[in-house]
This record gives structure tokens, sequence and C-alpha cells, in this order.
């Protein structure tokens, strides 16, 4: 009778891990769909689409959504000349950073995202500038989420190919 229960709590464990990770795929195979919609546009159209969106979320008016306009515009080509580079560059070979390189990386990163805080602080009033710093928050957490899915489904699949072997 021990063994009878043990077995059947094992499987009902079994079960509900293995549906949590269905859902968690449909959840990543959605947003790269939505990903898939927005990938040829031009950084000018990304940014329209951005500050509507902020528009419409955080109740800007006409003077924030050109300010926010210029900004979005301004980071998504950016956020476009590097993708370029990183596409001509080789993916296939890891460099080894060295520790300066990765201060360098980490240091302009971050300045980064102060310039873009700044900016966001001075164009906000208090309360929206509350609520987009809660979306920013969430959307770090979110993507730290999808980095840690794409990381163990790449673990999975070189301990599947080990296996084969």
């Amino acid at each position: 009778m021990k063994k009878l229960m043990t077995l059947a709590i094992a499987l009902s464990l079994v079960s509900g891990v293995m549906a949590q990770d269905k859902g968690e795929r449909k959840v990543m195979e959605k947003k790269r769909e939505r990903i898939s919609y927005f990938k040829n546009l031009t950084p000018a159209q990304r940014a329209e689409l951005q500050t509507k969106r902020m528009a419409l979320k955080f109740d800007l008016d006409d003077a924030q959504q050109k300010k926010i306009l210029k900004l979005n515009t301004e980071l998504a080509e950016k956020r476009k000349s590097r993708m370029e580079a990183y596409k001509k560059g080789d993916r296939k070979a890891k460099k080894e950073w060295t520790a300066e390189d990765r201060f360098a990386f980490v240091n302009a990163r971050l300045d980064a995202q102060l310039e873009v805080q700044n900016s966001m602080r001075d164009i906000l009033n208090e309360k929206q500038y509350q609520m987009w710093k809660r979306d920013q928050h969430r959307h770090k957490r979110s993507f730290k989420k999808h980095r840690a899915y794409k990381h163990n489904k790449a673990q999975s699949h070189k301990k599947f190919q080990s296996h084969k072997k």
C-alpha cells in the first residue's frame, strides 16, 4: 500500500511539472510569434508604435509624446545598429572576454540605462515615472525568466545529445 501511494504521489508530481513546462513553452512561443510581426519594421515605425503604447498606458500629453517619440527613435536606431553589427560578426567563435572588456561593456550598458532613466524622469510626471519604473522592473524580470528558459532548454538539449552518443 505504501508503495502504491508513493507511486501515485510521484506520478502526480511528474505530471504537474510537465504541465507547467508545457504552459511556459506556450507562453514563449506566443512571444516569439508576436516578435516576428515587428521584425521587418523600420526603427522609426517601431519608435512610433512604442510611443503610442506608452501614450495609452501612461496617459501622455502631446508634448510628452513628442519628446518620448524622439527618445524612442534614438534608442531604436542604436538598437538596429547594434543588431547589424552583431549579425556581421562571427557568432560561432566565442570571444574570451578579459575583465577590462567585460567591465567596459557592462559600464557602457549601465550608462545608457541611466541616460534613458534620467530622460524619462525629465519627461514624465511623478506618477507616470513610477508606473514606467514598475514596467521596467517587470520587463527585466520577464527577460531573466526567458533567458533562464532558453538556458535550461539548451542544457537539456546538450544532455540529450550526449546521451544519444
